[in-house]
Order: C-alpha cells, then sequence, then structure tokens
C-alpha cells in the first residue's frame, strides 16, 4: 500500500522515530548547542526533479518552522566544488550540516573537517565512508534495489537481464545494484536468468545508460528480457534503446527510481514497468528534523545502525519502494506535491483515478 503522508505526518514520523538509539550531536560524543541557528543543506546537486520539488522544499519548512536559517549548497556533482563549500560554511558558522556527498570516499574530508571544527554532520541519502559523523539520514538502497528484482522477477522468471546503475561512487548506486543482486543471484545459479549486463553510469547520465541498453541489445541480438535501471533519467534512454532497436514499447520490463514524471507518464502508457520510490519528502522531513536534534544536542531520533568502514553511525531510516502501473493511481493521488495529475495522465485520460 502506498503511503499517503502530507508534511506535518511526515514530521510527526520522523520526530516519533524509535529514541532507543539516542545519538550525541557530534562523533567525538561532546556537544555544545549550536548559537547561529543555521543549518547546512549540501547537495550533490539540484538539477534533477526531485530536489527542486521535495529535498529542497521539505528540508527548508521544516528547518524554518522550527526557526532556522538553511544555507542550501549544490556541488554540480564535482567533489572537489563539495570540499570547498564545505570549508565555506563551516566558515562562516553552522549549527549542524547534512550532507549528500558526490563522492563517498572524498566526502570523508568534510566529515573530519566537521569534527574538528565540533559541527555535527550527518550524511543524507548517501552514506559517507570511512569517516565518523553523528547520523546517516536516508533510505536503504538495497531494499529498493531488490523491491524491484522480486516485482520483475515475478513477472519474468526466466531470461537474459541487464543490470544499469548509477554513478559507482555513491552508496545509492551501489548498494541499490547489490539490492538487485540478493534476488538475483539465487536466480542465475538455477539457471532461470543470466545477467547479461552489470554496469554503472557515472553522474547518472541518461547517454551512458542508453549506450549501455544499446550494447546489451546488440550483443544478445535484441534478447533482452528485463532493464533493472537506477534513475528515471536513465530509464528514459533505456527506452529510447528499445524503440531504437525496433522493439515493442513495454515488451521488455524497464523499472527507474525517483517517479520523475516521464517515467510516471511511461508507467501509465504501459511502457515502463516501474519506479523505485525513495520517498524524498519524508527524508528531507527527517534529515532536516534530525538537523535540529544535533544543533541542539538532542536526541536524533534513529532506528537502526549502519557501518561505513570507520563506526557504527545512527541511522535514522526513511522508506523506499516500488510503483508500479498497479500502484499508480493511488500514488498520484497521495502524491499531489510531486506530480500534477493530469499531466501523469495527459496521454492516458481515460485512466485517470478519481482521487477521494
Amino acid at each position: 500500500m502506498i503511503r499517503r503522508l502530507g508534511l506535518g505526518a511526515v514530521a510527526v514520523l520522523a520526530l516519533a522515530a524509535g529514541s532507543w538509539l539516542a545519538a550525541p550531536a557530534s562523533a567525538d560524543d561532546s556537544c555544545k548547542p549550536g548559537t547561529t541557528k543555521k543549518i547546512a543543506f549540501m547537495l550533490k546537486h539540484q538539477k534533477a526533479f526531485r530536489y527542486l520539488n521535495a529535498d529542497v522544499p521539505f528540508f527548508v519548512k521544516t528547518a524554518e518552522a522550527a526557526g532556522y536559517e538553511v544555507l542550501v549548497q549544490s556541488a554540480d556533482h564535482d567533489a572537489a566544488k563539495q570540499v570547498a563549500q564545505a570549508e565555506n560554511v563551516i566558515t562562516q558558522g553552522v549549527d549542524a550540516i547534512v550532507i549528500q556527498p558526490v563522492d563517498f570516499n572524498v566526502a570523508a574530508q568534510i566529515a573530519e573537517m566537521a569534527i574538528e571544527a565540533k559541527v555535527p554532520l550527518a550524511s543524507y541519502d548517501d552514506l559517507i565512508l570511512g569517516a565518523k559523523q553523528t547520523a546517516f539520514i536516508g533510505r536503504d538502497p538495497r531494499e529498493g534495489g531488490a523491491s524491484a528484482a522480486r516485482a520483475v522477477s515475478a513477472l519474468v522468471p526466466k531470461g537474459n537481464y541487464a543490470l544499469i546503475g548509477g554513478d559507482p561512487g555513491q552508496t545509492g548506486s551501489t548498494q541499490m545494484q547489490e539490492g538487485y543482486h540478493s534476488v538475483l543471484d539465487a536466480l542465475a545459479e538455477k539457471g532461470d536468468i543470466k545477467i547479461v549486463l552489470d554496469q554503472f553510469s557515472s553522474g547518472w547520465k541518461t547517454e551512458a545508460a542508453q549506450a549501455h541498453a544499446e550494447n546489451a541489445l546488440t550483443q544478445n541480438d535484441n534478447k533482452i528480457d528485463a532493464f533493472l535501471v537506477s534513475y528515471d533519467g536513465m530509464s528514459v534512454g533505456v527506452l529510447q534503446a528499445i524503440d531504437g532497436a525496433g522493439i515493442a514499447p513495454g515488451s521488455i520490463p524497464v523499472t527507474g527510481q525517483d517517479m520523475e514524471l516521464a517515467a510516471a507518464q511511461a508507467i501509465v502508457e504501459g511502457r515502463m514497468f516501474g519506479s523505485v520510490w525513495p520517498a524524498p519528502d519524508e527524508m528531507a522531513v527527517a534529515g532536516a528534523n534530525a538537523a535540529i536534534a544535533m544543533a541542539q544536542c538532542k536526541d536524533i531520533g534513529a532506528t537502526d545502525k549502519i557501518n561505513n568502514n570507520a563506526a557504527d553511525i545512527p541511522w535514522v531510516k526513511t522508506p523506499i519502494y516500488l510503483v508500479s502501473g498497479k500502484e499508480m493511481p493511488e500514488f498520484a493521488c497521495s502524491h499531489k506535491h510531486w506530480l500534477d495529475i493530469d499531466e501523469v495522465y495527459k496521454n492516458a485520460p481515460d485512466k485517470k483515478p478519481t482521487c477521494q
């Protein structure tokens, strides 16, 4: 069932998350409440639909309601630029940093700088590796990958599978690929399926994904039975490759992630099987509430822990699940802040649901 959560409900969930994993607001177990009333929200970029319509507005609204100014930073997929931005916000003075790393290894420098400056820092969406930090806020990409793989393998229990991941320098991509394999490897060992492509795409680029799909189709005489793809922008490239090969739209299940408009329309029209929903609206609210708690030396509401090769990091876990054509009507009705339902069903108005 699709969650029907507005901003207020999400905030309640984020604040009510289990308190049994109470965490200090700094990685060295010492904390002094901040005084600047500023929070840095550092994103790898802001161009994708999700950042403009979920992450940024939900984070900012939640933090501002608590009396905090948000310094939104966009690194434009440049790891060095993100390090420089972090140096700048730390110098300016902030009470907490919430950061989606461009590169989870390079960003370890930022976590170390924050510790040195005694500024609590939490990874957001992608976990920084190899450095202590106060928290991780985000979904488990492996759960998303597994949900897509289970649904597709139930639909297509035999055949050739192509896996197209996102940027290899981000846990959101590498762990989603792990999720695919957690379901598919056993089927491959039995001989039911064959994984004929398993590639990442730097920068989550549409063009790279299209090239991967074209190569897979060419090398297998167009006999690809499923494409598991880690981002809707890349799925668009895969759909173009399928069309370019003269294959009937919808005859090969294709998945994506983020529920962008083009993907939602393709799902409604039957050209795409489904998109993994990482609930960036809920993640943003949880991130803002965790930042406020860190700034005030309060419990962040972690419900789990995750190891990043430096420590067991308190984890504020947020939901992730696949939305296929079956679930699309309920999703479209309950996420009007995300997509205009008229646009979603623009090319299939007869399928448009009547929302309660």
